[in-house]
């Protein structure tokens, strides 16, 4: 089995999410990542709103993940005051509760590429989508 690189998922700030190639994300600011948000506004950060990703959101039932036996992992890291849920988006395009994430709290999940994995806040509104790839994003 292949394994591409992973990434890393981070809430930052007072509602801030990213994710990071490994290694490490960086602990403060934008900086490192190939993509970055704020779920809040904040000065100087584009809004995850704007994100396609973030536009995703309203054909969620479209995402469903496909097959694949390239492996890759995720890192999520809640660097917000606030719980998020990760959610794996399944082979019919349902949400699949993986873990609620505790302010602070970092969790690494082993995924596939191809796959979709949907962030929402903590009243389980979508935030984003993503496609498991060997990407770097950041959500602040």
């Amino acid at each position: 089995m292949k394994r591409s690189a992973a990434f890393t998922l981070a809430l930052v700030g007072p509602f801030l999410f990213a994710t990071s190639a490994f290694p490490a994300a960086p602990r403060d600011g934008a900086a490192g990542y190939t993509v970055a948000c704020a779920l809040t506004d904040q000065p100087g950060l584009q809004s995850c709103a704007d994100l396609p990703e973030a536009q995703a959101c309203a054909q969620e039932p479209d995402f469903a993940s496909r097959a694949s036996k390239e492996a890759t992992g995720m890192v999520f890291v809640n660097r917000s005051g606030a719980a998020i849920r990760i959610y794996w988006m399944d082979f019919q395009g349902y949400r699949q509760l993986y873990r609620i994430l505790a302010p602070g709290a970092r969790f690494s999940q082993s995924t596939f590429i191809g796959h979709y994995w949907l962030v929402t806040n903590a009243g389980q509104q979508c935030v984003a989508i993503f496609k498991a790839a060997p990407e770097s994003l950041a959500f602040f």
